[in-house]
């Protein structure tokens, strides 16, 4: 296949997406014939053969890709490994539900990492700018009222139409984020594309139909090779907001998934090796650090809604702390839009000019 040649780069693409499905497909036999005692070797041959073949596809349509099992694993329980802590604290702005009306819709899943230590820092930044403004810390701070400047349920953002009390806590809220030492992830989900692209068409058998289940599976994809390629090591624990019994069951179930099954890019056992075994939900209540992903969550909504033209309110001071490795290339960048062909040039600017600021550290520096 000759350089530049982008329909031999979709027709690599569209096998290796087969030989994936075939892959897996022979797995579940391979499990099936081990349950009745039968010999298996010929299907582990087969598998093996399947997975060399996708990896020849998959460098024909993207150049060098990685192993899927390239992180090492740490072997053992996680939990008994002693390693201190990394949050992921995650939020979404817009909902995940794919659209009828062909209006254009879009879902953003936030998330920033942050050490224990760091986060009980913040918890009382967080109370002070409470005290000072609102003379209590009983309620979380909650975009877009924030940005909006608008009275919420807990909180008058508007401060009666004081401009400068709002400029004054705009400036309080810009130094939080500056000030705390955590890193970015993100995922942003254009969904009428999604529909039309992949969806409809289910070329992609990699990718489930599901918006959020896209999401998380991009987002712990990079968070994993941030634990993974960390200075030092950590054991990542996931926090979510808790949405009902339900809600909570279901991003429980996708989380799980990944951790048995992998993805196309991480393996299960890494997965399981970098993470805990489960998720953890709690109503927002008081001064937490899912605020950061909250804020984050609702800037990544907004870019992703603009096709990454604008810059929303913060976007600059989180994206000074999103993580990087590398070239930044196949997971090795804390944000992700997708579908991307038509807008692949802003979104490698954007990872161009914050790319090299973070380099893999779970716990970031303030941005400048």
């Amino acid at each position: 296949m000759k350089r530049g040649d982008p329909e031999g780069r979709r027709i690599a693409q569209r096998r290796a997406g087969a030989l994936h499905e075939a892959e897996r497909v022979a797995r579940a036999l391979e499990v099936l014939l081990d349950r009745a005692d039968y010999p298996k070797h010929v299907v582990s041959d087969l598998i093996k053969d399947l997975a060399r073949q996708q990896q020849e596809q998959l460098q024909k349509a993207n150049g060098h890709i990685e192993a899927r099992t390239r992180f090492k694993s740490r072997g053992g329980q996680p939990l008994l490994s002693g390693l201190p802590v990394a949050d992921l604290y995650m939020d979404e702005s817009g909902s995940s539900t794919i659209p009828n009306s062909g209006k254009a819709e879009f879902f953003a899943l936030g998330a920033i990492s942050m050490e224990r230590d760091e986060a009980e820092i913040y918890k009382r930044k967080s109370d002070e700018i409470k005290n000072d403004f609102f003379r209590t810390i009983d309620f979380q701070f909650h975009d877009p009222y924030m940005r909006n400047r608008v009275q919420s349920k807990t909180a008058d953002y508007s401060f009666g139409r004081d401009e400068s009390k709002q400029i004054q806590f705009d400036n309080a809220i810009g130094d939080l984020i500056s000030g705390t030492h955590f890193t970015t992830f993100g995922v942003g989900i254009r969904k009428n594309a999604f529909q039309k692209e992949f969806v409809d068409k289910g070329i992609d058998p990699y990718l489930p139909f599901d918006v959020y289940c896209v999401a998380i599976t991009f987002l712990l994809e990079r968070y994993v090779d941030a634990l993974a390629h960390a200075n030092s090591q950590h054991l990542g624990q996931v926090r979510a907001e808790s949405q009902g019994p339900r809600e909570d069951a279901y991003h429980q179930m996708e989380y799980a998934r990944l951790l048995l099954d992998g993805s196309q890019w991480v393996s299960a056992s890494s997965f399981r090796s970098h993470l805990h075994a489960g998720m953890q939900f709690s109503p927002k209540s008081g001064s937490d650090p899912s605020e950061l992903a909250d804020m984050f969550a609702r800037d990544l909504f907004e870019w992703t809604r603009s096709d990454c033209a604008i810059e929303p309110k913060w976007w600059r001071l989180f994206s000074s702390k999103v993580y990087a490795r590398g070239d930044g290339e196949m997971g090795k960048f804390g944000i992700k839009i997708f579908p991307d062909t038509d807008i692949r040039g802003l979104i490698e600017t954007h990872r161009k000019t914050y790319g090299a600021t973070v380099e893999g550290r779970i716990k970031s520096a303030p941005a400048p």
